[in-house]
């Protein structure tokens, strides 16, 4: 009876050990992308943190799999997603690639990010962005380049762009 009930337990903890592994490792996480709510007179707006799904895997899959979200914008269809948020980066725009090293996301975007808008767009395309790729510990700064390039300003306001952001200790508003 001693080793029937051993090979029990054991089976059992087999099967609790599957079903572990399977919840945490075998279902695609979410993943935070950042879009713009602006008030109701349309004077100030903030961030606003939406959840999309996004494969399990390396650091660079689901950043690329958040930005990809980003980039397709908000949406009454999208999951997570509530009436007022819009998206400053032009339609249009591409991800080119997305990298982590030492502590620092590189996004690469096409032309098209640094194309319209006045002061107001261009700094809230660019926390998109920061805030959107800067959510995982291994990687607290975001660089963004343009075309494959580090460019310094953005857009005729000159929003710097040309050295790694982090973010701010208060979700910024413009």
């Amino acid at each position: 009876m001693s080793q029937r009930r051993s090979r029990w337990v054991i089976a059992l903890v087999m099967v609790v050990l599957v079903a572990v592994w399977w919840a945490t490792r075998g279902r695609a996480r979410d993943v935070e992308v950042y879009f713009i709510r602006f008030d109701a007179a349309h004077h100030k707006g903030a961030l606003a943190a939406v959840r999309r799904p996004a494969p399990r895997g390396p650091v660079e899959t689901r950043l690329a799999s958040a930005l990809g979200h980003l980039l397709a914008g908000p949406g009454p269809s999208k999951p997570g997603d509530q009436p007022g948020l819009v998206t400053e980066i032009p339609v249009g725009t591409v991800l080119l690639g997305v990298r982590v090293n030492g502590g620092i996301v590189t996004v690469n975007l096409s032309t098209t990010y640094a194309t319209g808008g006045g002061s107001t767009s261009m700094l809230a395309r660019v926390w998109q962005v920061v805030y959107t790729a800067t959510q995982f510990p291994e990687a607290p700064s975001a660089q963004i380049l343009i075309d494959g390039r580090r460019v310094e300003g953005l857009g005729g306001e000159g929003v710097m762009i040309g050295s790694p952001l982090t973010r701010s200790a208060a979700p910024p508003s413009f």
